[in-house]
């Protein structure tokens, strides 16, 4: 990318690295506002069968890989900073609400509140191997009631919201080894992308005080749904668009990369009336799996009555399967919109011959709020 560094002082670079369960991307991110690279890679679909020791393995090595090239795109100029951004499995989050009734009236301060915290964090904290991450606090309640501004508040009943996020110490410890051959820096932070991804749906969405985001990655599933404007419930179920392509490929008895390749054939109309009837026969049952277990991480949390309808959905491959998937016999009446097409304005801006990747984009503008 030396175009852009030509008789120009060079400002805060920084690396915005997004650790996915079967695809690492990374950006290389000018003033926090400025994407001048993005490269992407993910692992081949030729395993039939995967394991957390084969993952793990494969991740690394894509990550080495995209370190490398930002590196390379730096120029030689010095790289300030870079965010780790962990989907499921590397990551886990889990939201819960503390409730606390005094006997007498209690005056509340910020150290309450901190200390609710900590607590949570050591009962959590249970091996050696994980770490906390990330905590966000959605709602405090006094007796009851939202409180913004609860410092020297008196109350009977405190109710405190939160998120915890928790990562494996030796993943990151390997992360840094991996990251280390390539680039010697300090300054790291480690965010959720659930997380992440639901701060710039909040912000983008002002308007908007229910919904539910999907996001479908290649080994998993993660899901938030928002009510009242706050995040209610989050949950990750361990299907994906490679686990589709898998289970495809068993039925079929094709390559994962022939399978991938025919799903795109049959969303797009393109199979001879054989193939189109052979695959609308295995397909369904596949599609159905995945939205069952959509349908099961929120049953008993929510009335479906009065389940959100506007879902954002974001998968990088085979969107229109998926969204299929969740209108089947239109159950829940859902209103679906890609992900990927949010509007976030001109605050964060891409470089002239940059590869586009909203995601990226998203990140970006959450990081920089």
């Amino acid at each position: 990318m030396s175009w852009f560094f030509l008789n120009k002082k060079v400002g805060v670079l920084s690396i915005i690295l997004d650790i996915q369960s079967g695809l690492v991307r990374g950006a290389l991110v000018y003033e926090h506002t400025q994407i001048i690279s993005v490269v992407t890679r993910d692992i081949s679909g030729k395993s039939r069968v995967i394991n957390a020791e084969h993952l793990t393995k494969r991740i690394l090595k894509l990550i080495s890989e995209v370190v490398e090239h930002l590196v390379r795109d730096a120029n030689g100029n010095k790289i300030s900073n870079i965010n780790y951004i962990l989907s499921s499995p590397w990551i886990f989050s889990q939201l819960k609400t503390i409730k606390i009734d005094y006997e007498k009236e209690t005056e509340i301060q910020h150290t309450t509140i901190e200390k609710i915290i900590q607590d949570e964090l050591k009962k959590n904290t249970k091996t050696a191997d994980t770490q906390p991450i990330e905590q966000k606090v959605f709602e405090i309640r006094l007796n009851g009631y939202p409180a913004i501004a609860f410092e020297g508040k008196r109350a009977h009943s405190l109710e405190v919201s939160l998120s915890t996020s928790f990562a494996s110490s030796a993943l990151l410890a390997k992360v840094n080894d991996v990251v280390s051959k390539h680039l010697h820096i300090k300054n790291h932070s480690v965010y959720s992308a659930l997380l992440l991804q639901y701060t710039a749906l909040r912000e983008s969405l002002k308007n908007k005080n229910e919904f539910i985001y999907i996001h479908v990655h290649s080994e998993l599933t993660d899901m938030i749904i928002v009510k009242d404007g706050l995040c209610k419930h989050m949950a990750s179920f361990p299907y994906g668009i490679k686990t589709l392509l898998r289970k495809l490929a068993s039925e079929t008895k094709e390559s994962i990369e022939s399978c991938d390749s025919l799903l795109s054939l049959y969303q797009g109309n393109k199979l001879n009336d054989a193939e189109r009837e052979n695959m609308q026969k295995i397909l369904p049952p596949l599609v159905h799996e995945w939205s069952d277990l959509c349908t099961k991480s929120f049953e008993g949390v929510f009335d479906i009555t009065n389940l959100p309808t506007s879902v954002y959905l974001s998968a990088h491959s085979h969107f229109d399967l998926f969204k299929e998937a969740l209108t089947f016999q239109n159950k829940f009446n859902f209103d679906i919109t890609q992900y990927d097409s949010i509007d976030i304005g001109n605050q964060i801006t891409f470089g002239p011959v940059t590869a586009q990747s909203n995601m990226i984009k998203l990140y970006t503008f959450a990081l920089h709020l």
